[in-house]
Parts: structure tokens; sequence; C-alpha cells
């Protein structure tokens, strides 16, 4: 799946920038989804969940992140603040205790501090790395927080031999696997490390975090502050409930990551060498780039080296003029938005402790720290995903921000479409809907497959064999009971098979009585392109002869009462006009026809085409159409239209066998 095909960015309406040459973080695809659904049949989703003979997710994470890392001990927690508050009270850390940090910090590093009682205080950075210690305040730390900040590492040593008796929580977040440059990994340094797994870090699971020591005592401690005061048992009961016990150490609170999460971050540890490695690769171009431009670009020798760092810091000449300034060109000339170096903490909206009771009493020490703020104001970040674009686009980005002509944009390799068609082999009208996809004027590989729904022992007519001459045929026969006897049931089950066969980009699917515009799938992918997984055209409503059929009652029931009324509601939605042959159809309003959608495959490989349906459902006709709907709505899909009647749809067939007429229907 080509990541640049789903929902990258937003495409040029009105000059708005197009940002589809950026991948999207974090990358997923058909295994991402599999691994965190079958955490539901499972049967546990937390720690504290039912007993199950699946292995907790949260236990396997857990133990590949202590192996890959180097540590003993890794519990996992609910985000990158709670492993701090975690950490900091297994260390014994609270009330009357001081914990110093850089000012340049994400805000939740104070207020995971605060949490315990504790007061945060800031060290100003130096000119040449903001996590190095500059200027300090004059305190007695009970514990330090190093930071690895923006592609650079903090000075252990340094931080030792300031701070002997303090100590030393390592936050790794922005360097998760990484090495210092004597080859001691990121991860180790600390008495006890720490790492978010928040969604923008290079390693994800939406929200979450990880503790790690080598400390067997520890680890214990730290385990029953994140599950309520237990651990998991050796050995349980037949009768309990869980696989959880009393640890009879500390009094905990819940702060363990879930199971969903956990198969989120294992599906993700399997792709981190390989985007190492890429991001390796396209930072030492981007260094190389603006250092031979006079640029500076902040980067530590074995951050580059590894690959593995959160964003790469670079400082924005004056003549470049202010950074807001500087980020909107950039995002203009090469459709990436860059980041900032964070504030400092002290001095940034996000730190209000004032505004929550338990906080306001607990004093902060915050002396100046222009360093910081320089930083802050004078300083753009490169996020980590950027270097996962290729190199055209890293030496595109390198000359937006060095000023320089942005070259072309690189050609981007074309999606892929699969259009499946599905035929009883009865109606020659299959001719004219192959041509029609033949036709399509789109920027894309079209695949068309055929699959041939046939008699037991019926012969394929000669049109038939010329009409799908050079397109792969799926033939079926209708024997032994295989597929649904009923028709409805029996073309969900089609369309199923096919749709499990696809391998493109996005599906699209076409009945062998309908025909599309030429320009059909192109305005569909403009639209999936904006983001939307879902698309949809509207349709006109032509009779046998081709022609328009303007409707006077609704066409899918029979002729009543029932067809009138839901006419009626159909006009009320703005879908239908007596008169008029075009069906606007929307989502919302409950209509959509097969014919009419483009899906993201990744998406319709969720999607279920068949399911029982009520005595009621059977005599209003609802069809796979209308089942594919239910379960978009029902998972909040973000859909889009086109607003153009770009299928031709040919009344009579199996869902309105009653419309029939070349001319108004009804």
């Amino acid at each position: 799946m080509s990541q640049h095909y789903r929902g990258m960015g937003i495409t040029g309406e009105g000059g708005y920038v197009t940002v589809e040459d950026w991948p999207r973080w974090p990358e997923t695809d058909d295994s991402t989804i599999r691994r965190v659904g079958t955490t539901f049949l499972s049967g546990r989703l937390a720690v504290s969940g039912a007993r199950s003979r699946w292995r907790s997710r949260n236990v396997a994470a857990a133990e590949r992140i202590a192996d890959t890392v180097g540590r003993r001990h890794a519990i996992l927690t609910t985000s990158g603040s709670s492993a701090i508050v975690v950490a900091l009270q297994a260390a014994g850390i609270g009330p009357g205790d001081t914990v110093l940090m850089p000012a340049t910090t994400w805000v939740s590093c104070a207020t995971a501090v605060m949490r315990v009682g504790a007061m945060p205080a800031f060290f100003d950075g130096t000119a040449d790395s903001p996590c190095l210690i500059g200027a300090a305040p004059d305190v007695s730390p009970a514990a330090v927080l190093g930071i690895h900040l923006y592609a650079q590492h903090y000075d252990v040593g340094a931080l030792r031999a300031a701070y002997p008796s303090a100590i030393l929580i390592e936050d790794a977040s922005h360097s998760h696997f990484s090495a210092v440059d004597d080859g001691r990994r990121v991860g180790t340094l600390g008495d006890i490390s720490i790492m978010s797994l928040q969604a923008t870090k290079i390693l994800a699971c939406g929200e979450g975090g990880v503790v790690l020591t080598d400390d067997p005592e520890l680890a214990a401690r730290m385990e029953s502050l994140v599950m309520d005061s237990r651990r998991r048992a050796a050995v349980t009961a037949r009768t309990a409930t869980n696989e959880l016990e009393p640890a009879l150490l500390m009094h905990g609170a819940n702060h363990a990551l879930s199971e969903a999460s956990a198969a989120l971050l294992l599906d993700q540890l399997e792709r981190f060498d390989d985007q190492a490695a890429r991001r390796s690769d396209a930072a030492h171009r981007f260094v190389d780039r603006m250092s031979d431009a006079g640029w500076r670009v902040f980067a530590a020798a074995s951050a580059l080296k590894t690959g593995n760092f959160y964003g790469m810091a670079v400082e924005v000449p004056d003549a470049r003029g202010d950074r807001q300034t500087f980020i909107e060109q950039v995002v203009t000339d090469a459709g990436l938005s860059l980041d900032t170096v964070y504030p400092p903490v002290p001095e940034g909206p996000l730190f209000r402790p004032f505004s929550v009771k338990q906080y306001e009493r607990i004093a902060h020490h915050a002396p100046p720290t222009p360093v910081a703020r320089r930083w802050h104001e004078r300083h753009v970040v490169v996020p980590h995903h950027a270097f996962l674009a290729g190199l055209d686009n890293i030496d595109r980005l390198a000359d937006a921000m060095i000023g320089r002509p942005v070259s072309a944009r690189p050609v981007q390799a074309r999606p892929t479409v699969d259009v499946v068609v599905i035929s009883g082999g009865t109606r020659p009208s299959l001719t004219a809907a192959l041509d029609s996809v033949r036709a399509q004027r789109v920027d894309a590989n079209v695949r068309i497959t055929v699959w041939l729904d046939l008699a037991a022992d019926g012969e394929r007519p000669a049109w038939l064999d010329d009409a799908v001459r050079g397109l792969p045929v799926a033939e079926l026969r209708a024997r032994g009971g295989v597929l649904p006897a009923q028709p409805f049931e029996r073309i969900s089950a089609l369309r199923q098979l096919a749709a499990g066969r696809a391998t493109g980009d996005f599906v699209a699917f076409l009945d062998d009585d309908n025909v599309w515009d030429a320009d059909h799938l192109a305005m569909l992918l403009a639209a999936a392109r904006s983001g939307f997984p879902a698309v949809h055209s509207w349709r006109r409503l032509v009779g046998e002869d081709g022609k328009d059929a303007p409707v006077r009652a609704f066409p899918w029931l029979p002729a009543g009462p029932a067809a009138d009324e839901r006419l009626a509601a159909m006009e009320a939605a703005g879908v239908m006009k007596p008169g008029d042959s075009v069906v606007r159809d929307r989502a919302d309003a409950g209509m959509v026809d097969m014919g009419e959608w483009l899906f993201d495959r990744v998406l319709l490989s969720q999607l279920r085409f068949g399911r029982s349906r009520t005595e009621r459902e059977v005599a209003e006709r609802l069809g796979e159409d209308d089942i594919i709907l239910e379960q978009l709505l029902e998972a909040g899909v973000p859909v889009r239209c086109t607003g153009r009647a770009s299928l031709r749809y040919r009344l009579g067939g199996m869902s309105n066998p009653e419309s029939t007429s070349d001319g108004e229907v009804g």
C-alpha cells in the first residue's frame, strides 16, 4: 500500500498547499489492523482484565523494549508523563524535594514532578544544545531529569559530576534506541530511564510510556505503582478473575497501558529498524546540504548514525526573517510544516500550575533562561517523519529552507485502482461497462477484474469472450452450494470474494449494466487524496435505451403508496426530485450505490457486504450497498461526495425490476 495515497494531506483547493509528498505518521497498514483487531478476540483488554490463554501484549511489548534497549526490566505506562511519575515515586521523590531539568522540554515533565508534590527547577541550555547545562539555579536536587532533545544527547558525565547525590532519571522520549557518541545505549544512562510512546514519537502507540531499570527491586516497586498496588501472579488460582495479586510493596494507581495500545506498539516495533535506516540516510543528506550552505544544524553524530531522533533543530539566520514567516514560506515552497523548539517551560503558555489547587502551593524555581528562549525563537525543527519521504524530497526541503529555487516535485508513484465488475454473463451491456472503465482519464493504474457468475450448465456466448478478452477473469459456476442461492445474498458473497482478492490502493465496483463517465475515477481519486478513505459520486438514471429516465416514484420499490412516500422523503432530503433523472446520493440520507464508491482498500478490508436481514429489510430490498453504508456511518468514516453524476445507472436490474421503461419511471 502506498503511504502517499491514504489521507496524506490536503490538496490544492483555493491555492492551499499540497502535502502529499510527506508521509503520514505513524506508518500503518493491514498488519496493524490485524494486530490490534485480534486483541479483541483474546478477551484480554487490560492488565487487570479477564484471564486468557492469549499472551498479554503488554508483557510481550515490554520484554521487546527491554531487550532492544539492553535493560533487564521495562514497565509500560499510559503516557510518558505517567512514566516520570512512576519513576519519581519508586525512587522516593515527593514533597520537600527538588527535581532539576532543562528549561527546554515538554511541559508535562514539570507537571509530573508536581504530581508527586516535588518542586521543579530549571537550568538554561547552551548555544550548542538546549539539553546541556548552561546557567543553573543554586539548588540541591534530589533528582535530575536528564532529557535528550532534538537529535542531541545530554552529557551524562556532566550531570552526575554536578549533582553526585541526585538520582538521575533519563528521559529518552526523543531518542528511542539511539546511542551516545561513546557507543552506550540511550535508555541505559540513568538510574531509571523513561520514554514517551505518544503518537508523534518515533516509537508510538497513540498514548503510552515505558519505565526502564536494571534493579529487580525497583522494577517490582514500579510494577506495583502502575497496577494499583498489584503484580502479575506467577500462578493463578482456577477461581481467580484475573492474573494479578497484591504486591504488598507500594500504594499504586492505574498507570497500565491497555492491551490494544500494546498491540499497536508491537506493530510499530516491527517497523522500527527499517524506519531508522531510512531516516539515517536522509538525515545525513540533509545535514550535508544545509551545512554546505553555511546553516547550523544541530545533530549528534551518533543520532545521525542510528537514525533514532524525534526531530532535528536548525537555526534560522536573521536574514531569513522571523521564525513564523520562515515556516510559512517553507510550507508554501516544500509543502512541509516545520515544528518549533519547545519554549522554556516557565514562560510557555501551557505551564499554569496556579490554576490547579493541588499545584498552587508548590513552588517552582525558574531563573531567567535566555538561551532556552533563543532556542525557541530562532530555531525550527524538521520532524522525523520527513526523513522517510525520500532523498528527492529532502533536497527540495533543503532548497526551500535555504531560499534557493525549489526543484520540481518528484514524480509520485501512481496509485493503483482495482475495478471489480461482476456479471452473470447474460447481459451484453457488460461490453459497454468494461469499455467505460478502459476509457477512464485518470492518473492511476487501473486494473479490471471480471467475476463471472455463470449457470452450472450454461454456455458462454461469443460476445462474452470478446468482452472480457485480455482481462483477468474469475469464473464461478452455480454448483455445489458454495455461494448462496438468494440473489442479494449471492451478490454480497461475490463482492466479498472480490474485495478480498484486491491488492491495489483503492477499489471500485461497477455492475455490468452501468457505465461511468470518462472522468469518474479521476474525480473520486482527487477527493480520496484529500484525506477521505471513502468517496462517491452521484448517478444519472437511464432506461434500457440509455436515455435519461426521470422519476415519478421511488424506483427501488414497487409502485404504490410506499414508493410515493419514499420519493417524498428523498425529495425532502435533496436526493431526488420528481421529473429529474439525477440521484444526488448522500451517505447521511442512507443512499449511495455500490457503483459510485471508491474505497481505500485497507478500509474496505474491514467491511462486510452481507449480514442477516429481517423480513422487513428483505421486503424493502435492503442490499449490500445499504449494509456497507451502515458500517461506514457506524464507524464514523469520513465520506466525501464529488457532487457529479458520473455513474449512468440503468434501471430494471435486480434491485428495481419494475423500473424498465425508457421514459419516465413510476
